[in-house]
């Protein structure tokens, strides 16, 4: 059973939370904005299946292997303005979904909190696009993304390599190879509560609802 006695032993992800059968652990935020798990003891049926997926208990292998680094950027000038990287992610998202997959990464929700969503076309994968400010809340994103991969689909996932891990300690064996994985370099998440605080403060700031970030 997870129990998080150490907050720099957790990360967030919500593998546990997702992978748990009885739906006895709920992520809840601290002082500070950032999520983490908390069981519920009642319902626990102490499978063990959280520490399991959890990729702080369990981190994976260091992999041997000549790295390379390549500079990629989109000759669609119009299409990398609206972009942060380069526009690298938006040729994947379009590659994934002209072969019938499904793309899983961070928007925006309409109160413009940072969410995990899912894409399933270019003008969909549009959201994807430029920096998000805090790690995603995942809910269920986790378990759909594997439902999307039962069904033989390509999915295509990026989030914070924790995020990532989490979904491939949840993906079924069988599955894999329908899974394409991207992850951001990451150098910790800032907290969700500020970005609040922050949005908060402009809408006083400016006396009107943010319409578009």
């Amino acid at each position: 059973m997870i129990n998080i006695s150490d907050k720099t032993k957790c990360c967030g992800c919500t593998a546990c939370a997702n992978i748990c059968p009885k739906d006895c652990i709920t992520m809840k935020a601290d002082d500070e904005g950032f999520l983490y798990p908390v069981v519920d003891e009642n319902n626990c049926v102490k499978c063990g299946l959280c520490e399991k997926a959890c990729p702080v208990i369990h981190k994976a292998e260091r992999m041997s292997c000549n790295n390379e680094v390549y500079a990629i950027q989109l000759k669609d000038e119009a299409t990398l303005k609206e972009c942060a990287s380069g526009g690298f992610y938006t040729a994947l998202c379009k590659l994934a979904v002209e072969q019938g997959g499904i793309v899983w990464g961070a928007v925006y929700d309409k109160d413009f909190h940072v969410i995990h969503g899912s894409a399933e076309t270019d003008e969909e994968c549009k959201a994807f696009r430029g920096s998000k400010y805090v790690q995603s809340d995942m809910h269920n994103a986790y378990r759909l993304a594997c439902e999307d991969l039962k069904a033989g689909r390509l999915v295509l996932f990026t989030g914070t390599p924790c995020q990532v891990d989490g979904i491939k300690a949840l993906c079924p064996k069988e599955c894999e190879e329908h899974l394409v994985c991207m992850d951001i370099v990451c150098h910790g998440v800032p907290s969700p509560r500020i970005w609040n605080d922050y949005k908060a403060y402009m809408e006083r700031k400016y006396h009107g609802k943010i319409e578009k970030i």
